[in-house]
């Protein structure tokens, strides 16, 4: 006995056309089965929209993280314009100056005035690239609206207002000790 479709055309229930159409029929539902196509139109409009609102969101994410990184290279350069025009070229001396960076100590070769500024807080040590610069308090302070991680070492400047109830007023501490 052959297929279902011999046996139907012997018995004369249909014609070889009718047959030729169901079986392209049937191929063609097959193959949108194998590729996941559905024939449904409103599924694959769904489909297109949530695939734009991915792409979209997915661009949205990288624009804003580029948009970060300029703004990251933006302040770096601005910082180093500062340091650069701002860097105090004769301040090299026999004094060492110690300070904190990065949990080590570290020191600066300073002459006296300097190692007095730096105390005071008329100067400030701000590192970028692994190199120090030294800053007076203007420009520092500049760095520091940009980003603190620049400044490692500024003293604020005390008041020096004094009151007039001590006792030991007219007694001023030394700051400038050497040990």
């Amino acid at each position: 006995m052959g297929s279902l479709q011999e046996q139907l055309l012997q018995a004369g229930l249909t014609t070889s056309h009718k047959a030729k159409v169901a079986k392209s029929e049937k191929r063609k539902q097959q193959k949108k089965q194998k590729k996941g196509a559905t024939s449904n139109p409103n599924d694959l409009q769904k489909h297109i929209q949530q695939t734009k609102l991915e792409q979209q969101q997915k661009a949205e994410e990288l624009n804003k993280t580029r948009q970060e990184e300029l703004k990251q290279r933006e302040q770096v350069a601005r910082v180093k314009q500062i340091l650069e025009h701002h860097n105090q070229e004769s301040i090299r001396g026999e004094r060492t100056f110690n300070f904190t960076y990065e949990n080590k100590v570290k020191g600066l070769d300073v002459n006296e005035k300097t190692q007095k500024a730096l105390s005071g807080g008329r100067l400030a040590i701000c590192v970028l690239e692994g190199q120090f610069y030294v800053l007076e308090d203007e420009p520092a302070r500049k760095v520091a609206e940009v980003d603190e991680k620049y400044i490692v070492f500024h003293v604020e400047p005390e008041n020096k207002a004094k009151d007039e109830d001590d006792p030991y007023a007219d007694f001023e501490v030394p700051d400038d000790l050497i040990w």
